[in-house]
């Protein structure tokens, strides 16, 4: 069964009314002459395939980065470490507007 569109999932009631039917008729003892059964088969669409190409990139990078971690620890103990209020203060506010839209 290949799956496509915007909206894959209104395509799986179809194959799960498939499954249930068969479920039905062999619950019923009723089997016709032996029939050969197609393998389900799932096809991943090329955006499908670039989303998983992609999520495996993200979990390739590291959550923290130690070099970075490490050069401003540096600066704080020597004392060299300089905060831009108004860049911080920006970077704030625009995190709290995109989580009251989220």
């Amino acid at each position: 069964m290949k799956i496509t569109g915007k909206n894959p999932y209104i395509n799986l009631d179809a194959y799960t009314k498939n499954v249930k039917d068969k479920e039905r008729i062999d619950n019923q003892g009723k089997q016709g002459p032996k029939q050969v059964m197609a393998e389900d088969k799932v096809v991943l669409s090329q955006e499908a395939k670039k989303i998983q190409e992609a999520k495996k990139l993200m979990d390739s990078i590291p959550d923290i980065r130690e070099e970075k971690v490490a050069e401003i620890k540096a600066q704080i103990e020597d004392g060299t470490y300089q905060v831009e209020e108004k860049k911080l203060a920006a970077k704030i506010i625009k995190e709290s507007l995109l989580n009251e839209l989220l």
